[in-house]
């Protein structure tokens, strides 16, 4: 697969098993149609979207309808939705009603929307209701965790154990990248794990020195250069499987509010939290660049970003017919290029070694530069809702 500038490829259509759409409850932040719209500039054909709604957590089944209402009308990709449980009072009784959710995602670490801090003894019981529930099933909805360190390790250990798939989200220190690599060794691909562009290629000093909390404070936060590196060796040698983006729109206002009340950035649970970037539809072009400067190696890249996210949520993807378009070649990523309501990420400026040139959906034609909007859903492309088990 030449990387020639002037040349183009095509690749399977990406899929992003961790972004955060925001609609309903913070739609003055991001909207389904607006997170998939940037989703589709960014070559994706699908996107997951997290539980932790502002004011509105998706903890039951009414509120994972009106996600699939929504969708079903504005999305501009396939896409899937998380289910939550509040672990101080989990509502378990709802686990039989969410058939519809694509996993589970666990909050057991401090981030937006969350100040506390919980680990295997207060998240056990969830556990055991969801894996006894689901376990029969031929495609089982994964479990996902947000969670730091020991706690992340303890808790997918538990998972594993049990012989269920889970799925510890954004990895982002080298202690954790050993413990994934262990847990890989331990469990098969019953564990997997994933990283993120940022904690790849930035490191708290980004964070201290460039950006605040506009583009650098996030949950986990950024490490050190050491942490980059071995984050990068582990994605090379396979024991990070996946690339999730954490598309986390926040509103300007929110984040100079954050920088204002705590412009160091402590991340204790009582500071003031508004973590998190977006930029979904920049992530293609800047990993591909990670390709060129022999950072890491395209097949893996392909695993990533398409075979490892439809294996963790069970995707059938034999007949996959969704295929992205890259023209390659430097340019520098602008406000222009920007495609979604989100504008709170630090990639403007960054030098990218591709362009999302054309998105084909179905047979369909959904997208195509130099626009920058979706083409219209219409009667011979509607978007999917996505479930363990489905067919891409």
């Amino acid at each position: 697969m030449s990387l020639e500038a002037g040349s183009r490829i095509e690749i399977p259509s990406p899929i992003d098993i961790h972004a955060h759409l925001r609609e309903p409850g913070g739609t003055e932040k991001e909207t389904i149609a607006s997170g998939t719209q940037a989703a589709l500039a960014g070559g994706y054909q699908a996107v997951f979207d997290m539980p932790n709604n502002p004011n509105i957590p998706t903890h039951n089944h009414q509120a994972l309808e009106q996600k699939l209402g929504i969708a079903r009308r504005t999305a501009n990709t396939d896409i899937g939705f998380y289910a939550g449980v509040n672990l101080d009072d989990p509502a378990l009784d709802e686990f039989p009603a969410l058939s519809a959710a694509a996993g589970l995602k666990l909050y057991l670490g401090h981030t937006t929307g969350n100040k506390k801090e919980y680990g295997l003894d207060q998240s056990r019981e969830a556990i055991d209701h969801w894996v006894g529930h689901n376990q029969a099933k031929p495609q089982q909805p994964p479990i996902l965790l947000h969670a730091r360190e020991g706690v992340g390790a303890e808790v997918a250990d538990y998972v594993a154990s049990a012989g269920y798939p889970v799925h510890w989200c954004h990895v982002a220190s080298a202690s954790e990248a050993a413990d994934s690599q262990r847990l890989r060794q331990k469990h098969g691909d019953k564990f997997t794990a994933g990283v993120t562009p940022h904690h790849l290629t930035m490191t708290a000093r980004d964070a201290d020195y460039k950006y605040g909390w506009m583009g650098g404070r996030m949950m986990p936060p950024l490490g050190s250069e050491a942490d980059g590196e071995a984050l990068t060796a582990a994605f090379n040698a396979g024991w990070l499987q996946i690339i999730e983006t954490d598309h986390a729109p926040h509103t300007d206002d929110d984040k100079l509010e954050a920088e204002t009340a705590n412009p160091t950035g402590e991340d204790h649970p009582d500071c003031t939290t508004c973590f998190g970037i977006s930029g979904i539809e920049f992530v293609v072009p800047i990993m591909i660049s990670l390709v060129k400067r022999r950072q890491i190696k395209m097949d893996r890249l392909l695993d990533a970003i398409f075979d490892q996210p439809a294996k963790l949520l069970g995707l059938n993807t034999q007949n996959n017919p969704n295929k992205t378009t890259i023209q390659i070649g430097p340019h520098v990523l602008e406000e222009k290029d920007r495609a979604g309501q989100s504008r709170n990420h630090p990639y403007v400026g960054w030098t990218a070694w591709g362009r999302i040139e054309r998105v084909v959906s179905r047979g369909r034609v959904r997208y195509n530069y130099p626009s920058q909007q979706a083409t219209p859903a219409g009667t011979d492309w509607q978007p999917r809702i996505l479930t363990p088990g489905d067919e891409l």
